[in-house]
């Protein structure tokens, strides 16, 4: 088992035409996470696993760091072990502490200034340990924030004025979707992503997927997407499945068997994701550097 940082999977990804899927464990959830390992070593895809800060407030950042690696411990794969919109250099400093190796810091609705500057300092910070950064650019709102708004989109120039001072390893950008739970969403702007890919030189993110369809995924891909984010749909579906397994099936009174069966379920869905990015068998093509 190889534990890498995030810019090496991505990089390679961007040169080899394929996206590598960042999927969220909701805080270090054992059933979720070992279903993402479980496919994403079954397809022999290259994986960047999450956490995002909020989740890691109940679990410790120490014990999803724990389990991660724990159930990655036989893989063959390349696995990079992420934080999800960290928020500050504390959070941040918890997570290496806990053996992450990416790190995205989410200045996002603070002014371009701001942003860069922070980026700064965490850049600074984790780059001499070999963890990567990412930052946003753009601000994907939440659900909350979006009624009767529309998704706001990054421009090309934001873009390209924001990394001309922030030499950052990934960015996320703004290009139609929201964060939240839907059933749909349809708002993406392909032409913008392509424009982006065009304008820039390094792995871009896309954040706020629940409810995109597979086909859409594909087509963000083929945009010019390299690090797709899955967060809010898998851990949905993990309750729906946890609930239909509990209602439904001869568990016995039995924990472990309706938890078995929900993460059975939400590791097909893992799956579909990979397909969709077209990550399946391309962990062969990732080479290391030399040690």
């Amino acid at each position: 088992m190889k534990f890498v940082n995030a810019k090496m999977l991505c990089d390679q990804a961007v040169a080899k035409g394929f996206a590598v899927p960042a999927l969220n464990t909701n805080g270090g959830t054992y059933d979720i996470t070992r279903a993402i390992i479980e496919a994403a070593e079954e397809l022999q895809s290259p994986l960047i696993i999450q956490c995002y800060e909020p989740n890691l407030e109940y679990r410790g950042y120490d014990y999803a760091g724990m389990l991660i690696r724990f159930l990655a411990q036989n893989c063959t794969i390349p696995v990079a072990i992420a934080l999800d919109h960290g928020k500050s250099p504390a959070s941040v400093a918890r997570a290496v502490k806990a053996g992450f190796t990416h790190v995205m810091i989410d200045y996002a609705d603070q002014p371009m200034e701001a942003n860069v500057r922070g980026t700064k300092e965490i850049i600074n910070m984790v780059r001499p340990l070999g963890i990567s950064v990412e930052a946003e650019i753009g601000h994907i709102i939440k659900s909350s924030d979006a009624e009767g708004r529309k998704a706001p989109t990054v421009s090309v120039q934001e873009a390209r004025e924001f990394l001309s001072k922030v030499d950052v390893d990934l960015l996320a950008v703004a290009v139609g979707t929201t964060h939240g739970i839907f059933k749909e969403q349809k708002g993406i702007d392909y032409d913008l992503i392509a424009k982006l890919r065009a304008a820039t030189n390094v792995p871009l993110v896309l954040h706020g997927t629940c409810g995109v369809s597979m086909e859409d995924i594909s087509r963000t891909v083929k945009a010019g997407m390299t690090k797709i984010n899955f967060g809010e749909g898998l851990r949905m579906n993990y309750i729906r499945y946890f609930n239909d397994c509990s209602r439904t099936m001869d568990h016995e009174h039995h924990a472990w068997r309706v938890m078995r069966g929900a993460m059975e379920k939400t590791k097909q869905d893992v799956k579909e994701i990979i397909r969709a990015v077209g990550s399946d068998g391309k962990a062969a093509l990732i080479q290391y550097p030399e040690s």
